[in-house]
């Protein structure tokens, strides 16, 4: 037996993708969370420069509050400033952490008159490209950040591979990805086809229980999660399976799970999980993580899910 997970670029009714970056395009700088140490701004915006790309950093990317990266109001704004910059291309994400679900309220007004850039991030930057997509059908690219292409190691082929996505994903038109499990990673068989949604555990829990929750009927629901106790991840995996999304997706896929409890304990957990998803495939060990495994899935992309 074996398993398989891929999309063709091909998108469902009304869903947006956005165009890709060409060499020497613009690619602006977000911090849309958690502040950041601007020593470990050189060497990310370096690596997206040695790709072609001319990187925008605005104004006050570095403020700091508490543990944000300025107030809401500000990286709102820079946010917003980058996006309305006729001359900006694309967005990229610095680092996760908190702070983009304290921005939604705001943004949903928002994102239906913002053109459609790719934003990419993962982590905290869930809450966005689940929000985007709710308000304006674009998908979003869940992958590495800033901080990440900064820290990736030449030597570690999950670097190589999680950065060789993203640049595929900035600069050419080739939208399909696929990727093969072992038949181990099937937690219960089956076939699924519908938009890929989710990301964070964390962010999705979070926003099942907000006026801001995306439709996930049909979706095949993707979760990771990273420094979660086992019993904070039980608690957080119960909170789905209590939602409606839990009885509207049509497939399931875990990541890795970081820091989140030895192997035989989060395994535990995932089955429990799976064996309350009767009747759709659920899958396990996918490569997008926390960790340096963390290749690039497009959010609102169709896919086919196989097991």
């Amino acid at each position: 037996m074996a398993a398989s997970l891929s999309w063709s670029g091909e998108a469902g009714p009304g869903v947006i993708w956005p165009r890709p970056l060409a060499p020497g395009a613009r690619i602006g700088l977000i911090a849309p969370a958690h502040k950041f140490d601007p020593a470990d701004l050189a060497r990310g915006a370096d690596v997206l420069r040695s790709w072609g790309l001319e990187v925008v950093i605005p104004r006050g990317l570095t403020r700091c509050q508490a543990y944000l990266a300025g107030d809401d109001r500000h990286r709102l704004g820079l946010l917003a400033g980058l996006m309305e910059d006729k001359t900006v291309d694309g967005l990229l994400a610095v680092r996760g952490g908190y702070g983009c679900q304290r921005l939604l309220p705001r943004l949903a007004g928002l994102w239906a008159g913002w053109p459609s850039k790719p934003i990419y991030g993962f982590s905290d930057l869930t809450a966005l490209h689940l929000d985007r997509f709710r308000v304006a059908r674009v998908v979003g690219f869940h992958c590495p950040m800033l901080l990440s292409l900064g820290r990736a190691d030449p030597r570690e082929r999950a670097d190589r591979l999680s950065q060789a996505d993203l640049k595929k994903a900035l600069l050419t038109a080739d939208r399909a990805g696929s990727w093969t499990l072992a038949d181990r990673d099937i937690l219960r068989p089956g076939r699924a086809v519908g938009p890929l949604l989710g990301g964070n555990l964390t962010l999705v829990a979070a926003l099942a229980a907000s006026a801001n929750r995306p439709d996930f009927r049909g979706a095949i629901l993707m979760l990771e999660d990273v420094d979660e106790l086992p019993y904070r991840l039980d608690r957080l995996l119960v909170t789905l399976r209590q939602s409606p999304i839990w009885a509207e997706a049509a497939g399931l896929v875990f990541g890795r799970f970081t820091r989140c409890g030895s192997g035989t304990e989060v395994g535990r957990l995932l089955r429990e999980a799976a064996a309350d998803f009767p009747g759709r495939p659920v899958l396990r060990n996918a490569p997008f993580s926390h960790s340096r495994r963390n290749r690039l899935f497009p959010l609102g992309a169709m896919a086919m899910l196989e097991a």
